[in-house]
């Protein structure tokens, strides 16, 4: 059955181009693999966490102090989030780099791509507030203030996101749905698109169609590169302070310096330059739609200098 199915999802031979290690970097492979830990690992924490304010931020800790194991599957959870956010800018980056926008699969394929990108934002944002101390509850603060400047439908799409014009219980719980419920359900959907017409492309773009080669050779690289992830991931993750949990959220108390998701840095850095309405909201709607369309443009040049100055503002906002 396990044979069917992969010769379903992969063709019996591939060429020897296609199996170039510098085709890809494996960095596909890895997101689904992120992925499938994160599904893991949240399955394992939902069994002992508590979307309550009153107790979100005891079954943390009790997660990171009681539980067996429990800060570890905590801290490769977080890291699988973060890295995939990280692994897919550069997945992106490749195929951008690729130039394979020669025909309707793979175009369609991109967009799927950029939509799934900007997913990650939000599985990981949903999620930072679960712990409910104090880093995660302002930083919460800050996006969802943000959102507030969208013109005409701002606070109204606040209030439907995080249920009232202050971060309740009713936020918590929302955030809680939209993570183990309905960002799941919508990125897996757009996974299996993305295989989809992955096969309808016919797999990687290779330049020369050299001699053909087992597909059984690929699988003994991605399962190498399994092994070697899942090793990284756990040594990183057994440290104690990568995701340190604060004191427990408390509205009346701010704290001196108010930082959001590290993956937001960047907006955060126009922040200081801009008026919320253009740092918060025109510039990731423009950053988006240049994205999603960046195959009609298909410049390089361009791609990679709008890329680089969101990286430069994001690092800048980080090391303050």
């Amino acid at each position: 059955m396990v044979k069917k199915f992969l010769i379903h999802i992969r063709p019996k031979f591939i060429y020897r181009d296609a199996y170039r290690f510098t085709n890809t970097f494996g960095l596909g492979g890895i997101l689904i693999l992120l992925y499938l830990i994160l599904i893991i690992s949240g399955i394992i924490l939902m069994f002992f966490y508590i979307p309550h304010p009153d107790k979100a931020y005891i079954s943390m800790k009790k997660i990171i102090n009681i539980l067996p194991y429990g800060r570890l599957i905590r801290n490769i959870h977080r890291l699988s989030g973060d890295l995939m956010i990280f692994i897919g800018f550069l997945h992106i980056l490749r195929i951008a780099t690729k130039k394979v926008f020669d025909n309707k699969y793979r175009i369609k394929n991109w967009q799927i791509g950029i939509l799934m990108f900007l997913l990650l934002f939000l599985f990981n944002f949903s999620g930072y507030l679960l712990p409910w101390d104090t880093i995660s509850y302002w930083g919460a603060t800050i996006v969802l203030n943000i959102i507030n400047h969208i013109p005409i439908l701002g606070e109204k799409l606040r209030i439907i996101l995080s249920g009232g014009k202050n971060i309740n219980e009713l936020t918590l719980l929302r955030f809680y749905t939209y993570h183990i419920v309905v960002l799941p359900i919508i990125f897996t959907f757009l996974l299996m698109v993305h295989f989809y017409l992955i096969r309808k492309a016919k797999g990687v773009k290779i330049q020369i169609k050299s001699e053909k080669i087992p597909v059984s050779k690929l699988y003994e690289r991605e399962i190498l590169t399994v092994l070697i992830v899942i090793i990284v991931l756990t040594v990183i993750s057994f440290k104690n302070n990568i995701y340190p949990i604060m004191e427990n959220a408390n509205s009346g108390s701010i704290p001196a310096v108010l930082k959001a998701p590290w993956y937001f840095a960047g907006i955060q850095f126009l922040l200081t330059y801009f008026p919320p309405l253009i740092a918060g909201v025109i510039v990731p709607i423009l950053y988006s739609a240049f994205m999603f369309f960046f195959y009609k443009i298909n410049k390089l040049s361009i791609f990679i200098i709008i890329n680089l100055c969101f990286v430069i503002f994001t690092v800048s906002e980080i090391v303050k």
